[in-house]
Formats: structure tokens, sequence, C-alpha cells
């Protein structure tokens, strides 16, 4: 079996030019956890959750209001306004974080695949490269996307 028979070719993407904030949105929007960057055309690097969480982790961190579990949102309003002056350094910090690019934060080393690669290659250049995604590219040209979980069911049919 081929890539091609199992990825899938309505591929979201993102611009270099959005804001972490905007792919943030599109991968919860559509429950993905990376996708690649595209410009003319071309695939110019990858961005993934992971790559959101160490960018926005390492700059909120120190918030207390980010140290906690997850609560309900009177909780949330207490500790924001037990922050005081921290909140408005937390609240400047997140207008920062706001106008960083795609650009600024995703991986621009692509390690892609060729739709006539098989399964077995996807799965050893994944692990080799620890990805969780590749790129399916034909002739430059971004043409579908192959997955760990496509590798999976791939397996169960």
């Amino acid at each position: 079996m081929k890539v091609k028979d199992v990825m899938r070719s309505d591929v979201l993407f993102v611009r270099p030019n959005w804001t972490v904030f905007e792919c943030a949105k599109l991968f919860e929007k559509n429950n993905i956890s990376g996708a690649p960057v595209i410009e003319n055309g071309r695939v110019i690097g990858v961005i993934s959750i992971s790559d959101l969480i160490k960018f926005m982790g390492l700059k909120l961190m120190d918030a207390e209001i980010l140290a906690e579990e997850p609560q309900g949102l009177s909780m949330l309003l207490m500790n924001l306004v037990k922050m005081g002056k921290d909140f408005i350094d937390f609240k400047k910090e997140l207008e920062r974080i706001s106008k960083v690019s795609v650009r600024d934060v995703m991986s621009k080393y692509v390690v892609a695949i060729h739709p006539t690669a098989n399964l077995y290659e996807a799965a050893k250049v994944m692990e080799d490269n620890d990805v969780n995604r590749l790129p399916v590219i034909h002739e430059g040209k971004l043409i579908g996307i192959v997955a760990r979980a496509d590798l999976v069911k791939a397996l169960l049919k």
C-alpha cells in the first residue's frame, strides 16, 4: 500500500503571516494538531500544537493563572483579580504574543514524502524525524498529508 492510498488530499494549511492565535483557532475548530505552512504554492514550514505550546508556554508559564488546573469561569475571574499588577503584565504579554506570526514559530525544516512511497517508508520517516504528520509532495506541490493515525487505520484494514 502506498502513501497516496491513505493520505488526506483535503489539506488544511496555514499562511506564514497568520498570527499564532489564528493558527490555534484553525487547529481547535478542525480538531487537528498541525499543518503545513504554505507560501506561493510551496510548503515552507510546518507548525504543530507542540510548537504553539512551547512558544506560548514559555511566555506565559510564570502567570499563576496558567499554573493551576483548568477551572470554572468564576474561579478564573477571581484569580485574575488576585493577580493585580501581574495581570497587567500578563495582559501585555498576551497582546505581544497576539502579534507573533506563524513564520516566527514554525519549524522551517520540512520533512515530506512522495505519494508513491510505501507505508513502511512513511512510518520510518516519521519515526526517524520525530514527526506526527508528513506533507505529501509531488513535483514541488502539496497534494496531501499523511499522519500517524492514517498509518494505523491502514494497518487495521
